[in-house]
């Protein structure tokens, strides 16, 4: 009978084989490296090795949900550089005698006793923790994707109550604020059973050469991949956390993160007083009354001489909208709103429902406004059109915050917001897409292009729309408020 030896084909690369001295060492040991380095294959094989070497232990490979796991690491196939073949990376690595793949629950049972389960740890459709507290190992992949619960915490008593678990973490960057990878590592340092390295592609093409092999990314893939996030993001942060391992700048995949950053630099994100001479306006995102997971959310914000002020905002679950116009009165600004602006269905009944929304908050409020159903594509002015002349509501919204200051203590859960609104990730293309991700970060987000919709198409200086209520269309903005107060 032949000698049976793992793995089949996988030999570790000089910086995946520095991974493995590192997690055999410590019993947290976390890699951040660069895209395309294969993370996840020198991971896996770890847990693979333990699993073999240690009988009858378990260990638990968790990614974001289960058709992610799937597709980056379950069915995942590579080409292997001696037989030029593509093979599967955990069923041709481990001898058919030492282990029996489960496909339908993605576990692997060997013949030692040991059980190795690939799993999400958010299940399917619920949003909630669906990973035990019975392993030995836990391998975490791409955790800085995991900012909807930060896992950490869930984990670190467990890891803590008994030494014989070990926490294997691999992860590409994703800023700091609200990042359970970056706040993973701070919370570590100091730990002597605690192992980081953090190599960007830099690195990993150095300890290829000096090795006499050739780099994972050539000089020409590179330019090519930077080239290809600066047409998808419209700049290279991105590539530099994917590539460069850079914690240092905001996700690039935050939809207005360029945006917030020079937000940042120009010191635009800080206390103000409302001016007293402009009125205040409110506008909404509706959500839906009595669904608790879909939010309310408002800001209020003055708007003259084409600069916009987010003076202050909030969000809410379950009420019924003219609720919270109650909730405004208790503001210190209430006395100077001018109007409530609701989005186009403000003016949708509901059903068996005679009344809109909007007709409910007249009853709070007279002075309230719809905005239309906007399919608008605003011009922008003096661009030339190979530049792209036309931009949607997102990148109107864009625009207009490079002329916007942001209320730092009033508007905190919106700049949180503004760090955490990204785009949709595509586990399968394992890339970011095109559209916005709704999740608990969209509401606010929302509100913001109503905000911004509202100063192009309700006419502050005189009128298009029409404005239930008391107060009459002024000839200028600044003018014939008296009676508003």
């Amino acid at each position: 009978m032949a000698e049976l030896h793992f793995p089949v084909h996988y030999r570790p690369r000089p910086y995946q084989a520095a991974l493995h001295a590192m997690w055999k060492r410590k019993r947290y040991g976390v890699a951040v490296l660069s895209r395309q380095a294969g993370k996840d294959v020198a991971m896996s094989m770890e847990m693979v090795e333990r699993r073999l070497r240690i009988p009858k232990t378990t260990g638990a490979y968790i990614s974001l949900d289960n058709p992610m796991i799937r597709d980056i690491l379950w069915d995942k196939t590579y080409s292997d550089e001696e037989t030029g073949e593509y093979l599967h990376l955990l069923q041709d690595n481990v001898p058919g005698e030492l282990v029996d793949w489960k496909n339908t629950v993605m576990e692997g049972r060997f013949s030692n006793g040991s059980r190795l389960k690939f799993q999400g740890y958010f299940q399917s459709g619920k949003d909630k923790n669906g990973v035990g507290t019975s392993f030995q190992d836990y391998a975490f992949t791409e955790l800085a994707l995991f900012y909807k619960e930060d896992p950490i915490p869930r984990l670190m008593p467990i890891l803590t109550s008994t030494n014989d678990k070990r926490l294997m973490v691999v992860s590409t960057p994703r800023g700091k604020r609200t990042n359970p990878l970056y706040q993973l590592m701070q919370s570590l340092q100091g730990d002597p059973e605690y192992g980081e390295i953090v190599w960007g592609i830099d690195d990993i093409n150095a300890q290829m050469r000096a090795a006499g092999l050739p780099p994972v990314r050539t000089e020409a893939q590179l330019e090519k991949d930077k080239d290809a996030y600066l047409k998808r993001f419209g700049n290279d942060r991105m590539f530099n956390q994917e590539y460069h391992v850079d914690f240092g700048e905001m996700d690039a995949a935050a939809v207005y993160g360029e945006a917030y950053l020079q937000m940042v630099r120009d010191q635009r994100v800080v206390d103000f007083n409302l001016d007293p001479a402009h009125p205040v306006y409110v506008a909404f995102d509706i959500g839906s009354a009595g669904q608790h997971s879909d939010a309310t959310s408002w800001i209020a914000f003055q708007w003259f001489n084409g600069r916009l002020f987010l003076y202050d905002c909030g969000e809410g679950h379950g009420r019924a909208l003219p609720e919270y116009v109650d909730i405004l009165r208790e503001k210190h600004w209430f006395n100077k709103v001018a109007r409530i602006i609701l989005p186009w269905d403000g003016e949708s009944h509901g059903v068996a429902i005679s009344q809109t929304p909007a007709d409910m908050v007249r009853q709070k409020f007279p002075n309230v406004s719809v905005l239309k159903k906007s399919s608008t594509v605003w011009k922008l002015p003096g661009a030339r059109s190979r530049w792209g002349d036309e931009i949607t509501d997102i990148q109107a919204t864009r625009m207009q915050l490079y002329n916007t200051l942001v209320h730092a203590t009033n508007c905190d859960w919106m700049l949180e917001c503004f760090e955490n609104f990204k785009y949709e990730f595509d586990n399968k293309m394992q890339e970011w897409t095109e559209k916005p991700l709704h999740d608990k970060y969209s509401h606010m987000m929302d509100a913001l292009r109503y905000v911004v919709q509202a100063t192009r198409e309700l006419d502050f200086f005189g009128g298009q729309l029409e404005v239930v209520g008391t107060a009459g269309s002024s000839g200028s903005y600044v003018e014939d408020w008296s009676g508003v107060w």
